[in-house]
């Protein structure tokens, strides 16, 4: 699949200097982004006699970005452009998805720090007007059991970092479009290069990413379905560690299905488990007519949790639209294998609204329920919370 992969972008990159290609003018930058603010009411209690998380029962939380993109158009028809994005707070992956790409009648090439097949060409992300739960950057919830929420595959699920990867997307034909990636290293920010590990153990190595989706519109309703696989290597071999994992990245991006998903990541490390290769497929649908939207999407990790413990995560959901005014539900379930006979579950269930002010500024809010369960029934790391939200978003 590699070398498939390697061949076809060197084909590319032959079309790419045929003919004249000169550019018809420089690339220039253009600006764009976002910045979100959100309060949060709700607690973090656990079911232990008398506990107390020392949390406060409110709080502010922001997040933004800017992004800098360009692109331009050669004479020979072929578009060749650039994105970087910008946290606009403080973070360890200060600067994030930027990358490279071109594209024409061969399709599109993408290279550089970006996500894969698995997530850019998802569908089913349906109902969120809380900005909170799956892949997202505001989580006022403690997650008790350390199973957070994330319904993507490949490497978003897998690492929760867009990594250096070369990908290829063919031209839509029919509805369909399929798209292929490789990412040698779970990582990013690496200007050297990611060939300097195969030694310790870290997983999703070596990630072959492989998505189809298909769009149609039918009379008034419009479809979009795509499922995706990926394979991965887990290096090194020594057991996975137990250990609770919290959020280890956020980000923000526009995927090819034009819906816009904050993001971000969690790990889950069920117990001490020989190590083994991660590979896992996820499926997803929505469908639309008339402001209304009904979409859902599942995602299996193999191994992931060490050899024979796996994660499932599966969420569905509903929006309706009219003019400036949104609604939406979503309800979503993580689960991850602790023992071959037991695992832990988390719950999610956001009910919100949204209105949109004018053009790019919108304010939403609604309410959260969560419920986390233990496999051993600690009930330190269990407990049943809810939250009200309330936040503004500007888009420029």
């Amino acid at each position: 699949m590699k070398s498939i992969l390697y061949g076809t972008t060197a084909l590319m990159a032959v079309g790419l200097m045929a003919g004249t290609a000169v550019a018809a003018e420089k690339i220039s930058l253009g600006l764009g982004g976002y910045w979100a603010a959100q309060a949060s009411f709700g607690n973090n209690e656990s079911d232990a006699a008398g506990a107390d998380s020392g949390l406060r029962d409110h709080g502010f939380g922001q997040e933004s970005e800017i992004y800098f993109s360009g692109k331009t158009t050669m004479d020979n028809g072929i578009k060749v452009g650039v994105m970087v994005q910008l946290e606009g707070e403080t973070s360890g992956d200060q600067i994030d998805n930027t990358y490279i790409w071109s594209s024409g009648s061969f399709g599109r090439i993408e290279y550089g720090e970006t996500w894969g097949p698995s997530l850019l060409m998802s569908y089913g992300t349906v109902g969120e007007k809380n900005r909170t739960g799956d892949f997202t950057s505001h989580v006022p919830f403690v997650t008790l059991n350390g199973l957070n929420f994330n319904s993507y595959g490949g490497g978003a699920g897998v690492n929760g970092l867009p990594s250096e990867k070369l990908g290829y997307y063919t031209p839509r034909m029919g509805g369909f479009q399929v798209g292929v990636s490789y990412a040698p290293e779970p990582k990013n920010a690496s200007a050297t290069g990611t060939r300097d590990s195969d030694q310790g153990t870290q997983v999703g190595a070596e990630m072959v990413d492989i998505g189809i989706n298909y769009t149609g519109d039918f009379s008034s309703m419009k479809v979009g379905i795509f499922g995706s696989y990926y394979a991965s290597q887990t290096e090194g071999g020594a057991p996975t560690a137990a250990a609770a994992i919290g959020t280890v990245a956020t980000s923000t991006l526009e995927t090819t299905t034009g819906v816009q998903v904050v993001t971000s990541a969690v790990a889950q490390a069920a117990g001490a488990a020989a190590a083994a290769d991660v590979e896992g497929h996820s499926v997803g649908a929505q469908v639309s007519a008339n402001g209304v939207r009904v979409g859902g999407r599942y995602t299996r990790h193999k191994d992931i949790g060490g050899a024979g413990l796996d994660r499932t995560n599966w969420r569905i959901g509903a929006d309706y639209s009219m003019g400036a005014l949104g609604l939406g539900v979503t309800y979503q379930v993580a689960e991850q294998d602790v023992t071959a006979a037991t695992e832990d579950t988390s719950t999610y269930l956001s009910v919100g609204a949204s209105y949109n002010l004018s053009p790019g500024v919108q304010m939403y809010g609604g309410i959260l329920f969560l419920s986390f369960d233990d496999d051993a029934g600690a009930a330190a790391s269990e407990g049943e919370n809810s939250f009200g939200i309330l936040g503004t978003k500007l888009s420029f």
